[in-house]
């Protein structure tokens, strides 16, 4: 076990310093905007990448799954790294590392380097993954839920953008190599301005008061509702990773243009803004979470089944509804972590391993999709599998009772004394 003294903002202290409450919100979805956008931007340009590189479906799918796969591996790196560097610096270099990895795929080397550009900026997304509720906690720690619902809506945003723009900067740049790059230049410039800001980040809360932990940064494997919280979280992965991979060339097979195709991906990631936005302030007024739990699985049920019934005729509301599920469980698998602990480090060392297990997990989904598509010819078998998860998933809410911690089994509680800085 690894113990770490790690400071906890005194309950008095309402300010940042030097340094406002606003503008980390602002460099925070800053951060959110372009953690996803990588994922994003593949999916519109999948035709021409598959007719330049010669790729399968499944080699296709399984682009998306790479990258979520490393991003489940690097987060409990994210955590440990944070812990020697600092979250913010850890991730600064997380970002940096993302620009390198998209700016990479302006080299003409094959698929090759594709996949390995692809891994590379799994990892960086899912490191900074794993330190941003630790930033947003340190930093934010009264405003935690409107400063994790933003953070979210940026993710969903930074690939509602990347998806709606990949396509035109495509024709305007002359191929899919330099419209992949152009969010690896962004990703770079966001860096360099959060690396800027780093020195003030840390001085705004060097001085308060603080609270001593000698922390216990085992992942909490023994624990029964760790579980549950990983089983939501792996499930909302498996199918929101599928609708973010195969949505696009859904709608391509069925004859829409490009263009057409990417439209309907950003309805599904700006309806995924909105339930980010609109569910964090519900869970100020009940600690039961299991109506919003059933509502969001209810909501991708009836958008999955929109799909394989009418996929063409119905794809506006299937979009709506399919976004609406995926968008507010993402956020609520965030509170889950939260109402499930009662302190920052246990939320970090539960949100190592949510992220971990769920990532890995959650990289099956577009290579299932794309090996369904391969053996049957189409998507039907495909969605029909992650429509069977989300119903299951339905089923299970019931135990997701408000009050279960992650210490609701016997684990080694870590020592406390008071200290200052």
């Amino acid at each position: 076990m690894t113990q770490a003294p790690i400071p906890v903002p005194a309950e008095g202290d309402r300010r940042l310093g030097t340094f406002p409450a606003w503008l980390v919100v602002v460099l925070i979805a800053a951060i959110g905007l372009n953690l996803r956008a990588s994922l994003g931007s593949i999916p519109p340009l999948l035709t021409d990448m598959n007719e330049d590189l010669h790729l399968s479906n499944t080699a296709a799918g399984f682009l998306t799954s790479l990258a979520v796969v490393f991003m489940g591996i690097s987060a409990p790196i994210g955590q440990r790294l944070g812990a020697r560097l600092g979250a913010e610096l850890a991730t600064g270099l997380a970002m940096l590392l993302l620009a390198a990895a998209g700016l990479a795929r302006l080299l003409p080397l094959g698929a090759g380097l594709l996949f390995v550009s692809v891994a590379v900026a799994g990892l960086a997304m899912g490191g900074a993954s794993a330190l941003m509720p630790s930033l947003v906690g340190h930093h934010l720690p009264h405003i935690r839920g409107l400063a994790m619902g933003i953070y979210s809506a940026g993710l969903a945003m930074g690939v509602a953008i990347a998806a709606g723009t990949v396509v035109p900067l495509e024709h305007l740049l002359g191929g899919w190599r330099p419209a992949l790059a152009s969010w690896g230049a962004i990703a770079a410039a966001a860096a360099a301005v959060w690396l800027l800001a780093v020195p003030r980040l840390r001085r705004s809360t060097a001085g308060r008061p603080v609270e001593a932990l000698v922390v216990d940064h085992r992942m909490p494997w023994r624990s029964r509702t760790a579980w549950w919280v990983t089983l939501f979280t792996t499930n909302q992965m498996v199918v929101g990773f599928s609708g973010l991979a195969w949505v696009t060339p859904l709608y391509v097979s069925l004859g829409m243009t490009n263009q057409e195709a990417a439209n309907r991906f950003v309805i599904f990631q700006v309806v995924q803004l909105a339930t980010m936005l609109t569910l964090p302030p519900l869970t100020d007024y009940t600690r039961d979470r299991r109506p919003l739990l059933a509502f969001v699985l209810v909501s991708t049920s009836v958008g999955i089944t929109m799909l394989l019934l009418d996929p063409v005729g119905l794809s506006v509301p299937a979009m709506l509804f399919f976004g609406a599920g995926v968008g507010g469980g993402s956020t609520l698998g965030l509170l889950l972590i939260v109402d499930s602990t009662r302190s920052q480090p246990d939320a970090a060392r539960l949100g190592a391993m949510v992220f971990l297990v769920a990532f890995i997990a959650g990289a099956a989904g577009p290579v299932v999709l794309g090996l369904l598509r391969d053996l049957t010819g189409g998507f039907t078998a495909g969605y029909a599998v992650m429509l069977g998860l989300s119903v299951a998933m339905l089923a299970l809410t019931v135990v997701y009772r408000p009050g279960r911690t992650i210490e609701d089994v016997a684990e080694p509680v870590p020592a406390r004394v008071s200290a200052h800085r």
